[in-house]
């Protein structure tokens, strides 16, 4: 009934026009040809090994793209078999992929896609929840005796920073952030200056929350109070004080991005009137 072949001269056309609507299934699969355009010819022929499209008699109807990390880690980067609503197809696609080895697939929900994976087998790891938040009025501050704000100093704070997310963040299953980590994150495009800011409380630094720009709207990231800090009402404080720096942007909608292990932040964005709009998770398979 299905059967998977190669991406070759022939289907190439069929696959450009699959790949159009990569997007269908998981909002986050990647665009080949955005990675195959910039490739040199010896590039570009070893990227198309890593294509397999799934024909259902003569019709080609889907596609997976992957890479292996190494023999024993798969990342899916896209997945999609467009106009059909059933298990099998995808069932078919990751049958093809090599065995004894770790499938990994990062996807966004619309419902539809988290059942699908979950009946072919896959679980679900750690995710990503994004919130939403309407800022239409002016947000008063807290005022809390020996709490002061800093703005990140570019080429100055860069050290602090790195040191204070990794406090924040420290978890057996997370790779600690480098200074390179920080560097590379002040030259992307959705970097905001004068859009870091650390919560001090008696000269010390005791949490951190960053405003970046996602298609023109802003996005809390890395927000965070340290361990020994938190359950005083602290990560209220300094969220207040970045509702109203996008306020005096003339923003009026924000979104947050929490770690859905996260529930102390969870459970305060929502007491703050946050909404959860979206859930992205990596998923699972072991062959």
């Amino acid at each position: 009934m299905f059967q998977c072949v190669r991406l070759n001269k022939k289907n190439f056309d069929i696959f450009k026009k699959l790949n159009t609507s990569n997007s269908s299934f998981n909002s986050l699969n990647k665009d080949f040809f955005e990675a195959y355009d910039k490739c040199n010819f010896a590039s570009q022929m070893f990227l198309k090994r890593k294509v397999k499209l799934l024909k259902k008699q003569d019709d080609y109807i889907g596609y997976i793209w992957f890479e292996m990390e190494d023999k024993n880690n798969c990342n899916i980067n896209s997945l999609n078999v467009p106009k059909v609503h059933n298990h099998l197809p995808y069932k078919f696609l990751i049958d093809a992929l090599r065995r004894n080895c770790t499938i990994s697939y990062l996807c966004e929900n619309n419902n539809y896609n988290f059942e699908v994976l979950k009946s072919i087998g896959f679980y679900r790891k750690d995710g990503t929840l994004i919130l939403s938040y309407c800022i239409e009025d002016h947000i008063p501050l807290i005022q809390k005796e020996g709490l002061e704000f800093q703005i990140f100093r570019l080429g100055v704070d860069e050290k602090l920073r790195c040191d204070i997310q990794n406090k924040i963040f420290k978890d057996d299953s997370r790779i600690p952030l480098t200074l390179e980590d920080i560097y590379f994150d002040e030259m992307q495009n959705y970097y905001v200056q004068n859009g870091s800011i650390f919560l001090k409380r008696n000269e010390e630094y005791i949490g951190y929350g960053q405003i970046i720009l996602e298609d023109d709207m802003p996005v809390i990231v890395n927000f965070g109070i340290l361990e020994e800090y938190r359950g005083c009402g602290y990560s209220k404080v300094l969220l207040r004080y970045l509702f109203n720096i996008i306020k005096c942007n003339n923003f009026t909608e924000v979104k947050i991005k929490v770690k859905s292990s996260n529930k102390v932040a969870l459970n305060l964005y929502k007491s703050l009137g946050s909404k959860i709009i979206g859930q992205i998770y990596k998923w699972q398979l072991k062959k």
